[in-house]
């Protein structure tokens, strides 16, 4: 009798893990070309300059979230229950976002003098405006790639990010090369939104048809439901959402910047930071993906397929979260070393408390899509801006009081407590029953990946073969613990081969 829900609800599992596997596919790329990034950019760039260039990096996120995670979410959301009226939601969405982003750049350009005396360094205003010249092409690409996201095209997605990450690997290596230093690392990051804007506008309109009027918003139709009100109303407080949850995991650099009198832990922490956030960026897939396919099932009232939705994408998060935290606290001086030069040893420590408020941040925007599939922005956006105080309060005392250290930690507490909150509402409001017993099996499976490497580890280039051999460690010890069997890896194959980039016609 209930074989068809559950039919429904094994499929959507697996939709789930082939789409978060293209999507997972194109942020591996989007992470490994950043370490390489910066790889080159801790040896071709004096210290100082990097920490520059991180805080600066930093700094642009903050201002970019409000493209990235505004709009194009709301944009998302309807596209995911209402695809038969994409070409209104879109010319709609497009309108609004180029207003946001000729805005934000203008008030970023006017407040960078104010924020670089904030932070005592006057000589960073000409880089960070440099910097900020990115929004304008950085609102359409998360725009285009939005659509695509919202479409559910993971595929076309997935190769968005390839082409972004490309670009800006070649790019800032080729102007940095050239002499131009931190502004040649900046300018590449320009050009890669560029190119990105254009491939993810390709291949939109590649395999979905749109006119190309309906895409650059000439014609001039006016749809009631995705009017600017109602575009606006779903954006403005999920930015504010996404605004408050990025400060909670990276006003911990700018605290070492204001607390720390020795500007060579600018650089650390800045170091520290971005290996611990990368796999952040990669883990992100699994709300990419979980939050069109759970809009569709609220609005459809289908809340079996909510709740196997959501223990679906904690179990496929713990999967790749549990082994990468274990490999890094116990690899961590190894990892700072394969990257950076010798100096850089202080950041390992750092990594380590680091990498836990990453994981935990992961788990949290797994919830946070939740309530915001079902409409409830105020609710994740209280969640988030409601820890903003608890966060800088405890990142500029314990900076001050234990240097980049304390603020590491500051970072690790904010997190758990974000992570308590919105998973107890989750958890009550869609009755969804977490998979313990998965969970156990795959921690199990991780302690080898602290034990090994405490028994040996390489150094250099021979680390990335000694990585795969625990990964496969890891992987045996699922299989033997029944967590992965046959049937599901062969659900997965079929799936995978059925998925292709839809084309017109």
């Amino acid at each position: 009798m209930n074989s068809a829900p559950t039919q429904r609800t094994d499929e959507l599992s697996v939709q789930l893990g082939t789409g978060t596997a293209f999507v997972l596919a194109g942020q591996a790329a989007f992470v490994l070309g950043g370490y390489l990034l910066h790889l080159y950019l801790a040896r071709a760039i004096p210290p100082l300059a990097y920490g520059t260039y991180g805080l600066i990096m930093n700094i642009l996120t903050w201002a970019e979230t409000i493209l990235n995670s505004g709009i194009p979410w709301a944009m998302r959301r309807h596209l995911a229950s209402a695809t038969r009226d994409a070409q209104q939601i879109l010319a709609a969405s497009l309108r609004w976002q180029l207003v946001v982003s000729v805005a934000l750049l203008v008030l970023t350009l006017v407040a960078a003098p104010w924020f670089s005396t904030q932070l005592n360094d006057a000589a960073m205003t000409a880089p960070l405006q440099l910097a900020f010249l990115d929004i304008l092409f950085m609102g359409l690409y998360t725009l285009y790639r939005g659509a695509l996201n919202g479409l559910r095209l993971f595929a076309a997605q997935g190769l968005t990010m390839f082409a972004y990450t490309g670009v800006k690997l070649l790019a800032s290596l080729f102007l940095v090369s050239l002499g131009g230093s931190l502004q040649g690392a900046i300018i590449g990051n320009t050009v890669s939104a560029l190119a990105g804007a254009l491939v993810a506008l390709w291949l939109l309109r590649r395999a979905t048809g749109f006119a190309w009027s309906a895409l650059l918003g000439v014609d001039r139709f006016q749809h009631p439901a995705y009017d600017g009100r109602k575009i606006l109303g779903f954006a403005a407080p999920t930015v504010l959402f996404t605004l408050s949850s990025t400060f909670l995991t990276t006003i911990g650099l700018v605290a070492v910047k204001a607390r720390v009198a020795d500007g060579v832990q600018v650089a650390y922490y800045s170091a520290a930071n971005y290996l611990a956030m990368a796999p952040s960026v990669l883990l992100v897939a699994f709300s990419f993906t979980l939050f069109p396919h759970l809009a569709r099932s609220v609005t459809m009232q289908d809340w079996a397929a909510a709740r196997s939705l959501i223990s679906t994408a904690v179990r496929y998060l713990a999967l790749v979260l549990l082994p990468g935290i274990a490999v890094v606290i116990s690899m961590s001086s190894g990892l700072v070393a394969l990257l950076y030069p010798p100096s850089y040893a202080a950041a390992a420590p750092l990594l380590s408390l680091l990498i836990i408020s990453t994981g935990l941040h992961s788990l949290f925007m797994v919830f946070a899509n939740s309530i915001l599939a079902e409409g409830r922005t105020g609710l994740a956006l209280g969640i988030s801006a409601g820890l903003v105080p608890l966060s800088m309060g405890a990142s500029w005392y314990l900076a001050a009081a234990r240097g980049p250290q304390g603020a590491a930690t500051a970072a690790v507490v904010t997190t758990a407590v974000e992570v308590a909150v919105a998973g107890l509402y989750v958890t009550r409001r869609f009755r969804v029953r977490m998979p313990w017993p998965a969970l156990a099996r795959m921690a199990l499976a991780s302690i080898p990946l602290i034990i090994v490497p405490r028994l040996y580890l390489p150094s250099g280039l021979l680390l990335i073969p000694f990585l795969g051999a625990l990964f496969l460690l890891y992987g045996l010890g699922l299989v033997i613990l029944r967590e992965i069997d046959g049937q599901e890896v062969a659900a997965w194959r079929a799936a995978l081969l059925k998925w292709r980039v839809r084309t017109s016609g």
